[in-house]
């Protein structure tokens, strides 16, 4: 039994509907094969396109009060520098201190300009350290009202170490303060 090339054209011209419906079944048939592969890769590029479309989306939401938000921080900027100190002549600055003693009542066993920081001169700052090393005697009260006064002083300050000792109503405290300062 064999096919010869003349039963097969007469056939295609007895049934051409049925040759035609299933030449189209077999590209069909192909095609999804070929694009059944692509799949996964299409819905990784769709959930990648919809994460970015949210993260616009959230974008235009938050930039609604944005010119706000810049002059609000603005605002705080230049109210951070007005209580900052300035860096140059940080031995002079010691008056800070001074009036702290003559206000709550302590006395200064020691009080110097500690080290100074090194400034990165690649990642420029607008905000520098300026540390002061100073050891202070008074009533528990006094010592109280002086650390008080020095966190909710005119500068910004941090105390980054503290040491106490006393006996009786008498306190003694070393400590090592950074004090906020515009370069």
């Amino acid at each position: 039994m064999s096919i010869d090339n003349q039963v097969v054209v007469s056939s295609i011209k007895k049934y051409p509907l049925l040759v035609a419906c299933c030449v189209i079944s077999v590209g069909l048939a192909i095609t999804l094969y070929v694009r059944s592969s692509l799949i996964s890769e299409q819905k990784s590029e769709l959930e990648k396109y919809s994460l970015e479309a949210t993260r616009y989306q959230a974008n235009v939401t938050n930039s609604a009060h944005l010119a706000d938000q810049l002059d609000f921080l603005i605002q705080a900027n230049k109210a951070a520098k007005a209580r900052a100190l300035s860096a140059e002549g940080v031995a002079d600055k010691l008056q800070y201190f001074y009036r702290l003693e003559s206000e709550t009542g302590i006395r200064y066993l020691d009080l110097r300009v500690g080290s100074k920081v090194a400034v990165d001169n690649k990642k420029p700052s607008i905000y520098v350290p300026l540390n002061y090393i100073l050891s202070v005697e008074g009533e528990y009260g006094q010592v109280i009202s002086f650390l008080r006064n020095l966190e909710q002083g005119a500068y910004f300050a941090r105390i980054t170490s503290a040491s106490s000792s006393g006996s009786g109503s008498i306190m003694k405290i070393s400590l090592n303060v950074d004090i906020l300062g515009v370069p």
